[in-house]
């Protein structure tokens, strides 16, 4: 009688062999050997799969993920083409672009951005609103992109500006044009541009101009409620200062000319009794 071994091996089919029927080692078998069939709870050393259906498939030309795809690292492309993005932090190298066109880069925004609702914005260095509003290097310019002073106003090809002036604030025009300060639409005092100051209007109402203090005329510091250095010129008469009778000028009747040196037997002044060059003289009010 013959003798069997006592662990007879199981007799091998062509179309399955078992795994007890295997002997493998560690990383002994490659995964060119696999060809198609489902590997189920795959595990690596980088990768770990507990998914229960297809999350991710990798055709020729893409890779499809079918629900969130969860980044904790760093993710670099050359393109990143996306339908809609929510992320806490966005960084990227150059520039955000939509459609080709940069919307936003470091430190601008792109030249494509037209309109925004922006409600508060930091401190600005520039500000330039087409055809109204100018702001750069200590200058603000209305109607202007060139201001001559500080704060320039333009209209009608004219400024009106605001500066410093030898440690006098200054307002007015910066070219030869004239100046007015009003109420109601109409000019109260005029500066012309010869330097002329005018108060009131030719054909408007007549405006009442009050002086409360001391006024003074060609003196820097009056001491008299009215101080004036020089002739006065009253109802057509001119009133003045001298020790004689005037040699020259035009003088009109009713004119005085006061003593500067009144003094015993010497008149107070002298009165013009007929207009002329110089006219006709006499004097009154003698000194005894």
């Amino acid at each position: 009688m013959a003798l069997l071994p006592i662990n007879k091996p199981e007799k091998i089919s062509k179309s399955r062999i078992a795994l007890q029927q295997i002997d493998l080692h560690k990383n002994a078998l490659s995964g060119d050997l696999i060809d198609g069939g489902t590997i189920t709870n795959f595990q690596s050393s980088g990768i770990k799969d507990t998914s229960d259906d297809v999350k991710i498939i990798v055709k020729k030309n893409s890779v499809e993920v079918e629900s969130d795809l969860h980044v904790k690292g760093t993710i670099k492309v050359e393109n990143l083409q996306y339908v809609k993005a929510q992320v806490p932090k966005l960084n990227v190298l150059d520039a955000i672009m939509i459609h080709d066109n940069e919307v936003l880069w470091r430190e601008e925004l792109g030249k494509s951005v037209k309109k925004s609702h922006l409600t508060e914005v930091g401190i600005l260095k520039n500000l330039q609103v087409r055809n109204t509003l100018y702001v750069a290097d200590g200058r603000v310019g209305v109607n202007t992109t060139a201001p001559s002073a500080d704060f320039s106003v333009n209209t009608g090809g004219y400024e009106v500006i605001t500066r410093m002036h030898e440690s006098n604030a200054f307002v007015g025009t910066h070219t030869h044009v004239a100046f007015a300060i009003g109420t109601d639409d109409t000019p109260r005092l005029t500066c012309r541009a010869n330097g002329d100051v005018v108060v009131g209007t030719e054909t408007g109402r007549p405006g009442n101009f009050n002086v409360y203090g001391q006024l003074g005329v060609n003196v820097k510091y009056p001491s008299e409620s009215l101080h004036v250095d020089g002739n006065i010129k009253f109802a057509e008469r001119t009133f003045a200062a001298g020790v004689q009778i005037p040699t020259e000028g035009r003088w009109d009747t009713g004119s005085i000319v006061w003593n500067e040196k009144p003094s015993t037997n010497l008149p107070v002044g002298w009165v013009c009794i007929k207009g002329g060059k110089p006219g006709s003289w006499r004097p009154f009010g003698m000194v005894y």
